[in-house]
């Protein structure tokens, strides 16, 4: 590292006049190449250099199923910088703050990203990802669960529906819960949640054609629960979370990196209520085993067939080879099934949104209460 610049990696910009929200980047055919972001806030300062983790997925990516980095929040920053390097090959670091760098725009990786070794070149592609406005979340837009906690429905949280498979596939039974993390930002408001899971949700669907969000469920760190997968809660949506064992599991993500800073108590105590309901409903002991069987996935720790006999609540690097949900948010599973298998679910607020112009809260405390809004119709 100098003066803020990563040595042996190559370092380019990205500038957009409107704020850039979320950044994410895809490939079609096999790279092997490190990648980190930092965004340029608003202040004029620049965010530490984040790692963009790669989604595991199986087989080889393709055009028809790219593989990609999880997306990163950095709000209404309009320039980023991205550093690529190759494992083991020490590419001379660009300047970083003069003008020098070319002022790009969404593109190949003959544009994006310069210098890198030959096999990545004309691969990767950047995606940057504006969720269309804001919904300020009120007590009257959160769709209570029968028996189970209040959930921000994919109506209130304005998924377009237009952009997801038509039919959901559903499991025959609920045999587990994986827990994972979204590895982007942890500084966000509780209103930027919302865009945050609409980001994800059209970076899922359009970007790697997932046909839908890959999670079942998504935890923020102020404790409010977002309904992911379209098909119902109550019901065994199969998600696209974890390679090999989507199949009669039920997939929650912790919205933010738990690899740098570990899960809010709001967070926690949120997902213990929700797997409580969820398993409960399935009559599964939160504190029993889960027993799965593989389908098999290039990333995964069992082959296909094999029977994995796991935790009732696992982490995703359980289940394949990755760091998520990350070595805090996996810390943080021993006090969830503690939660989730407790006789009385946490006491739970109703989560509201800041209002406009406010400080947003300290995570893990209760947000301000503004009057409820009504949410615009979903597209």
């Amino acid at each position: 590292m100098r003066d803020g610049r990563e040595v042996g990696a190559a370092v380019t910009h990205i500038v957009r006049e409107d704020p850039i929200k979320m950044v994410a980047f895809t490939w079609d055919r096999p790279v092997d190449v490190d990648l980190k972001l930092r965004a340029k806030q608003p202040d004029g300062k620049w965010s530490p250099w984040t790692v963009l983790e790669q989604i595991s997925k199986g087989g080889a990516p393709s055009a028809e199923k790219p593989a990609g980095t999880e997306p990163v929040w950095v709000g209404d920053a309009r320039e980023v910088q991205v550093a690529a390097s190759k494992d083991g090959l020490a590419i001379p670091a660009a300047e970083t703050q003069g003008g020098d760098l070319a002022q790009l725009a969404v593109g190949s990786a003959s544009e994006i990203v310069t210098k890198l070794a030959e096999t990545a070149l004309n691969t990767l592609k950047a995606t940057l990802i504006s969720p269309e406005g804001l919904l300020s979340l009120g007590s009257s837009l959160l769709s209570p669960l029968t028996g189970g906690p209040q959930v921000v429905a994919r109506q209130q949280w304005g998924a377009d529906e237009g952009i997801r498979c038509s039919q959901p596939v559903y499991s025959p039974q609920l045999k587990g819960a994986i827990v994972h993390h979204t590895a982007g930002s942890n500084d966000y408001t509780p209103q930027q949640s919302i865009e945050i899971v609409r980001g994800i949700y059209a970076y899922h669907a359009q970007s790697l054609n997932w046909c839908d969000i890959g999670y079942n469920v998504l935890v923020d760190k102020y404790g409010q629960i977002f309904e992911g997968a379209f098909g119902g809660l109550d019901r065994n949506v199969e998600g696209t979370h974890t390679g090999g064992f989507n199949k009669d599991t039920v997939g929650l993500s912790f919205i933010g990196n738990l690899e740098e800073v570990p899960p809010t108590a709001a967070a926690v105590a949120a997902a213990g209520r929700f797997l409580r309901w969820r398993l409960g409903k399935a009559g599964l002991n939160p504190a029993g085993t889960a027993n799965l069987r593989s389908e098999g996935f290039a990333g995964t720790k069992f082959a296909a067939g094999t029977q994995s006999n796991l935790p009732m609540i696992s982490g995703h690097r359980d289940y394949n080879s990755t760091s998520c949900p990350g070595v805090h948010g996996y810390s943080a599973l021993e006090q969830v099934r503690a939660l989730a298998g407790g006789a009385a679910p946490a006491p739970e607020a109703t989560p509201e949104a800041t209002p406009e112009g406010a400080p947003p809260a300290e995570p893990g405390a209760p947000a301000p209460a503004p009057a409820p809004e009504a949410a615009p119709p979903a597209a």
